[in-house]
């Protein structure tokens, strides 16, 4: 039952990033710091863009799904290092399939696909576990909320997948089946390179040299699939300029940097929660490597998948540990499904089980849904055909304790698009705040004014107008008297800012 539960809470919080027109498309991290270098077939394509943001890989992924081939001169611009992204070709070779070739599907597919490997993963992870148990559900969760696959549902990445290929491939080779086992393996090479590393669950005897040929053999089988795809990529690109060997550095440099980062923000007169989940984050590792580096089981294939991500561990740099909590902890992903299926049960352990999946209470950052300023709430016989977007001169929308809103530097836009065949009557409220000290507000369409007035000093300060609009877009603007500050340490120009807009639309 409470799996059952977990399942349904991810998918709710799923849910929250679909949007009417863009779809799913929130979960592919699309800023709009890239809308001038996009390959046409996205830009095509109606889909969520974060301002003010570069984005995040996925991105940069979902660009290679619509070209899976790389055959596209216009992804030379599109992506940053091709010839390193390209190699985790995978998840774009089956958005492609699964959208049948179709860009508008594509993108869909791809922003899903960690979704469907996360519910595959949880429905095969509990069968593993049986029978069930409070531990079980335990270890269940630790795994499926860890802060690392949820960050990879959350931007579309392509380590939710990859652990998803390196647990079917380890789980075949435990039953016996070498050869699904490492078609498994290969295949999670190709979403992610650090997926091999799981090739250290073949079958094989430490103690037995006998066993080395055959496993070293089967390893090159794994590893085949890959070192073609790179040298075609190679060939048609050249050489990435980063090859992503800066991600490595001296034992336990990066983690020691780590933790004197967390510190550092511990130490300021009011941390932030990211600075303790992220510690608590971090603290998950660290029990979880050690798991494996100080309770020596060699013999035992999880054992050694999980002992070669500790290894890795020691010798992340900062570019995987930097952020909040940062990348390391989907990296090592692999890690944490050992740890989890290889915790031994009892009383004593739990302490144990509990310190290593801590990196549960950073997760939940990672299903928030862009947030807008606005809602529009529309009469039934006008569904769809109003729609209202922030046009220029707003900052970017922040939210705070259930309240939403946007700073401008003294003139913006609220765009408001009616496809009604007729005149609509629009209801506008919200509250307005000034930035500091006294100073007016104008709200204008055309040469009419809708609403003026001096705004609070403390306070807010209640907007309300109504306003007759024709068919086609109408154009809000947002003034004020006074030129913008600067606010302590907030790099930006402050005039104004209007939080909680309610827009009503009826005929």
């Amino acid at each position: 039952m409470l799996v059952l539960a977990g399942i349904a809470l991810f998918l709710l919080a799923v849910a929250r990033f679909h949007q009417p027109g863009t779809g799913f498309s929130s979960l592919l991290s699309i800023g709009d710091i890239l809308n001038d270098s996009k390959v046409a077939a996205l830009r095509q394509v109606p889909h969520h863009v974060y301002e003010g943001s570069a984005g995040y890989d996925g991105a940069y992924y979902v660009q290679l799904a619509l070209h899976p081939a790389l055959d596209n001169p216009e992804l030379l611009k599109a992506i940053d290092n091709l010839p390193y992204r390209a190699r985790r070709i995978l998840l774009s070779w089956v958005a492609w399939a699964a959208g049948l070739g179709r860009p508008a599907w594509i993108v869909q597919a791809y922003a899903l696909l960690n979704v469907a490997s996360w519910l595959v993963l949880a429905t095969l992870l509990w069968r593993w576990l049986a029978p069930p148990s409070f531990t079980g559900v335990l270890r269940w969760a630790g795994v499926m909320f860890s802060h690392g696959l949820c960050m990879s549902v959350s931007h579309a990445l392509v380590d939710g997948p990859a652990l998803l290929l390196v647990a079917l491939g380890v789980r075949a080779l435990a039953h016996g089946r070498p050869v699904l086992g490492g078609t498994a393996l290969a295949l999670g090479g190709l979403a992610k390179e650090t997926g091999l590393l799981a090739a250290s669950g073949l079958t094989f005897s430490p103690r037995s040299p006998r066993t080395w040929l055959p496993a070293a053999g089967q390893a090159l089988l794994v590893l085949l699939p890959l070192l073609l795809w790179m040298a075609y990529v190679r060939v048609r690109f050249g050489p990435a300029e980063d090859p992503g060997l800066g991600n490595f550095t001296l034992p336990l440099a990066g983690l020691a940097e780590k933790f004197g980062a967390i510190a550092g923000d511990l130490r300021g007169p009011e941390p932030a929660p990211l600075a303790w989940t992220t510690l608590a984050a971090v603290l998950g590792l660290v029990v979880q490597a050690g798991f494996f580096l100080l309770r020596w089981r060699p013999e035992d294939r999880w054992w050694r998948v999980g002992a070669t991500f500790a290894g890795l561990l020691l010798f992340l740099s900062t570019p995987v540990w930097e952020g909040y909590p940062g990348a390391a902890t989907r990296v090592l992903l692999p890690m944490t499904l050992a740890f989890n299926l290889l915790v031994p049960a009892g009383g004593r352990w739990l302490p144990v089980l509990i310190a290593g999946n801590l990196g549960v209470l950073a997760a939940v950052q990672e299903f928030r849904p862009p947030v807008e300023f606005h809602t529009l709430r529309a009469d039934p016989v006008l569904e769809g055909s109003v729609h209202a977007h922030p046009g220029a001169g707003w900052h970017g929308p922040e939210t705070l304790d259930g309240h939403r809103w946007r700073w401008t530097a003294g003139r913006a836009e609220l765009r408001v698009r009616n496809d009604s065949a007729g005149e609509i009557r629009l209801s506008f409220r919200a509250q307005a705040h000034p930035v500091e000290g006294e100073r007016a507000l104008r709200v204008t369409l055309g040469e009419r004014l809708l609403w003026g007035g001096p705004l609070a000093v403390r306070g807010a300060t209640d907007v309300r107008f109504g306003t007759a609009l024709p068919p086609g877009e109408s154009i809000l603007v947002f003034s004020t008297d006074q030129p913008a500050q600067r606010k302590g340490t907030d790099p930006r120009a402050l005039a104004f800012r209007l939080s909680d807009i309610e827009l009503g639309a009826a005929p």
